[in-house]
């Protein structure tokens, strides 16, 4: 999980913008970053205050990757973590709160540690998703318009160039605004996220993504592959099933997850 931790914090300076003061940033470069930021599908422009739901992993997929091998649907570990229950929310700004309960009571030690870590390592995988979803659904993957950036253009589109925190962030957009490309670099580590974007009559949406990144103190790349199916819910485009390959130092995972049972807040 140290890796998928890695790579949440890098996804969290790749899509949360930057908030730093302005520069004198000219009209034009600004209309530009404006009419970026309204190319994406965005809920709270379309009058959504909150979202939440259940979260239903596909144990089977994961058993069968962990494992190697067919899952059958009576297999134990599979009757086991499905008593695990995962629900999420998220407001208008894009702020997660995530809770689970268990019907599961281990009394030995090893089995309270095993449910701790497996409770654990979904948390984090839907807090990652989450940090990636919020600035595309609900705020913005650009920086603030008034802020300090460099935008340049070319015959294909644009170059946005600026610094957040330690980071160093490069976005490379096509002329219609779609990104192409968003690559950091800091002295902790470097990495890459290039989205798959879907276009609707209200903007892009990202139905998956291509990450790499690596770590300045490890020699092995991580790799992540994510693919985000959606659903209409009163009227508004939320994700139905999420599915997340990972690869690293010759270890591979893969987690699949449902949202269900929406309950929608809306103005």
């Amino acid at each position: 999980m140290r890796n998928l931790k890695i790579a949440q914090a890098l996804l969290v300076a790749l899509l949360c913008g930057s908030s730093f003061t302005p520069r004198g940033i000219s009209t034009d470069k600004q209309d530009i970053l404006q009419a970026a930021q309204r190319s994406y599908y965005n809920l709270p422009r379309q009058g959504f205050i909150e979202f939440q739901c259940s979260v239903i992993p596909d144990w089977r997929a994961i058993l069968k990757e962990e494992l190697k091998s067919d899952i059958p649907a009576d297999h134990p570990g599979v009757k086991l973590l499905s008593k695990i229950h995962f629900w999420l929310s998220l407001d208008e700004k894009g702020s997660a709160k995530l809770t689970h309960q268990s019907d599961y009571a281990p009394t030995d030690l090893k089995s309270i540690e095993g449910l701790n870590q497996t409770i654990g390592g979904m948390e984090e995988v839907l807090t990652g998703f989450s940090h990636t979803m919020s600035p595309f659904l609900f705020t913005s993957p650009f920086p603030k318009v008034d802020s300090d950036y460099k935008l340049d253009e070319n015959q294909d589109g644009y170059q946005l160039s600026y610094r957040e925190g330690r980071f160093d962030i490069q976005t490379t957009m096509r002329k219609d605004f779609g990104i192409i490309q968003t690559k950091v670099t800091s002295p902790e580590l470097t990495g890459t996220v290039k989205p798959q974007l879907m276009k609707t009559d209200l903007g892009f949406l990202v139905i998956g993504y291509e990450g790499t990144y690596q770590p300045a103190s490890e020699s092995s790349t991580m790799r992540v592959s994510t693919q985000i199916d959606y659903k209409v819910v009163e009227g508004f485009q939320l994700p139905s099933e999420l599915k997340i390959d990972t690869a690293a130092s010759g270890s591979v995972h893969r987690i699949e997850v449902q949202f269900l049972d929406y309950q929608v807040k809306k103005r």
